[in-house]
């Protein structure tokens, strides 16, 4: 069936975690890492959180699980576990001030230029804390856009149906004539279908072999087999 629309996750899909503005981050809490250690572990990091759903709203910021995931990242760096900690939560307060996810994907933005290209319809549905639609601006991204949706900014997170379905009104399409693009099954793909989407999955780890629908490599490859 033709699609009029593309519904794209944001985190390991479009943007991922930026090793430099991370160490900076550290560093101000007196926690000294390097950048390309912080990227070398991101394999690592995935797999670890592969098979977790985030859902994230504004209590979030008291829930310390951002402070966690940054704390568990620096750790498999090599900082030592108490300041790994420390460190953490001050990357995560500065996150909620400025994205860190802040480095894009190798063929994002051509594979967005293709779509769009195609004519069809795009919006970001993400599970972030209020900062998407900047980071994505500053990084380019968001003229290929037509809408973003932002968890903490509607109060509804993946993979509840209506953060879909908020996306699908902003852009004016049907849910059959849309298709939802993240890596995460749990969020990406079951919260899309409850909301009669279509959804593939960007897997280039091979970290869901098993998944029962279709599945690229990277957002490139899904851009030479639908354009």
């Amino acid at each position: 069936m033709p699609l009029a629309a593309l519904l794209l996750d944001a985190g390991y899909t479009l943007i991922f975690p930026d090793g430099a503005r991370i160490a900076a981050a550290a560093r101000g809490a007196g926690v000294s890492v390097d950048a390309a250690a912080i990227d070398a572990v991101e394999e690592t990091m995935r797999r670890e959180v592969a098979a977790y759903s985030w859902p994230t709203s504004p209590s979030s910021k008291t829930a310390s699980r951002g402070a966690a995931f940054f704390a568990r990242f620096l750790a498999l760096a090599g900082v030592p576990a108490a300041d790994a900690e420390r460190a953490g939560a001050a990357v995560w307060a500065s996150h909620l001030q400025r994205n860190v996810w802040a480095r894009v994907g190798p063929g994002v933005a051509e594979a967005l230029a293709r779509f769009k290209a195609a004519g069809l319809r795009l919006a970001v549905v993400s599970n972030s804390e209020g900062t998407v639609a900047r980071v994505l601006d500053d990084l380019g991204l968001l003229r290929f856009l037509d809408a973003v949706v932002d968890s903490w900014e509607v109060g509804v997170s993946k993979p509840d149906p209506a953060i879909f379905r908020s996306a699908l009104a902003r852009l004016g399409v049907a849910a059959g004539d849309a298709m939802m693009v993240g890596d995460t099954p749990a969020s990406d793909i079951d919260g899309a279908r409850a909301a009669g989407l279509r959804a593939c999955l960007i897997d280039p780890l091979g970290l869901h072999p098993d998944h029962d629908g279709p599945r690229y490599a990277s957002l490139a490859e899904l851009a030479g087999a639908l354009v």
